[in-house]
């Protein structure tokens, strides 16, 4: 009896967190994935996850039109930030990257490119949610509707 006791209670104690790291996480209240695409020299877009009409932004990701090429970027984050990890759904993307940091300016986290139909993008572009890992702490982030709406539109608008 004892030897299944064990393995029973910690399945009991985990099966709500890992149920918990395999669906979406909750809509954050304020918060939405927005894009803003700029048609001055080169069209670019950006998708950042925020509460309008404030700097609140723990993620945002930029490209080129039809670049293929996709980047994550955090302003005001740790300035050892070597690495996040972003996941939807079954698609994990670990995305080393640089942060600058300067006396004048917080420090800011630039990933590497990310190819716009790599499973991660394709993933988070159908199920319009992602869990960043970052230093440690993990961020939900969920797009309602509307927001679910951008992130289709700024994955098309890079991938074209």
């Amino acid at each position: 009896m004892k030897y299944w006791l064990f393995p029973a209670v910690a399945l009991l104690l985990a099966g709500p967190a890992l149920a918990q790291r395999a669906g979406p996480p909750p809509v954050s209240d304020g918060y939405d994935w927005a894009i803003r695409i700029d048609e001055d020299r080169v069209s670019s877009a950006i998708l950042a996850y925020e509460v309008d009409g404030t700097d609140d932004q723990p993620l945002n990701f930029s490209c080129e039109e039809g670049g293929n090429r996709i980047f994550a970027s955090i302003s005001g984050g740790d300035p050892a930030l070597k690495q996040i990890v972003l996941t939807s759904g079954p698609q994990t993307l670990r995305l080393p990257g640089t942060t600058e940091a300067n006396e004048d300016e917080p420090p800011h986290f630039t990933s590497r490119e990310v190819a716009g139909d790599a499973p991660f993008i394709r993933a988070f572009a159908a199920n319009g949610w992602l869990r960043m890992t970052a230093t440690g702490s993990v961020t939900g982030m969920t797009g309602t509707a509307r927001g679910k709406q951008a992130i289709k539109r700024f994955v098309e608008f890079c991938t074209r």
